[in-house]
């Protein structure tokens, strides 16, 4: 019995001594079990502290906070901040053996991180997406539930002419147990834009949407002649897929 407690009191001060022990004295020990995770500048400790930069498979995906705390016998949870040019995140990620989960995904992702992808080339639009997740959870890397909403805000056509697009809301579900769905619908006065987004539990992904400008929207029809396929009745379609 003295043994055990002996161990306990030795795990335990282990335990606060890496806990308070500036991280960056000892990084260069333990960096290898973080890959493909890369920290520089770092301040503070492995319980609590920030990166000036976070590298992910050689990406620098900005300045990072964290506070990391056990949440169950078995699992942790850290609560982060991400912040970088195109977006600011935050929200709380927890490790258990059986999965990964996000929970309270809260922050912004600016417009020109989907710009490039839509292939939007005969106007210039500016705005942000607004993120609002209640559940992120990944098991054996696939997806097994996502519920939560992306909004955009303050999106605008800027050229040829200045017009306000209006709202587009992407809203999660995942009532299907074999796909989670993200069902897109638009409050515009410029634009219909609808469809849907498919994240099969096959390692396969589709976008499926219809971009229709209102009757007499030239300027916004121009804007998105480049953006996958015309419509016979007007507008574009956009249809994408692949594997994740």
């Amino acid at each position: 019995m003295k043994l055990i407690k002996f161990l306990l009191t030795i795990i335990i001060l282990a335990a606060l001594a890496v806990g308070f022990t500036p991280l960056d004295l000892y990084y260069d020990k333990i960096s290898k079990n973080l890959r493909p995770i890369k920290l520089e500048n770092i301040t503070g400790s492995a319980v609590k502290g920030s990166a000036e930069h976070v590298k992910y498979m050689g990406l620098d995906v900005g300045q990072a906070h964290w506070l990391i705390y056990p949440s169950s016998y078995n699992s942790a949870t850290v609560d982060f901040k991400l912040r970088a040019a195109e977006y600011d995140l935050k929200g709380k990620y927890t490790k258990n053996p059986k999965a990964d989960m996000i929970k309270e995904l809260k922050g912004t992702l600016d417009w020109t991180m989907i710009a490039d992808k839509l292939n939007v080339r005969g106007g210039k639009i500016s705005g942000y997406f607004d993120l609002d997740f209640n559940h992120l959870e990944i098991r054996d890397g696939i997806p097994a539930i996502i519920t939560g909403k992306v909004t955009s805000k303050e999106l605008k056509l800027v050229s040829p002419s200045i017009k306000d697009i209006g709202e587009v809301e992407v809203v999660f579900t995942s009532d299907n147990p074999q796909i989670i769905v993200g069902q897109v619908n638009s409050k515009s006065t410029v634009i219909n834009v609808s469809g849907s987004i498919y994240i099969h539990k096959n390692r396969r992904w589709e976008v499926k949407l219809n971009l229709i400008p209102m009757p007499g929207e030239y300027e916004v029809e121009y804007a998105i002649q480049n953006i996958g396929d015309r419509r016979r009745t007007g507008g574009r379609t956009l249809n994408l897929a692949g594997f994740y």
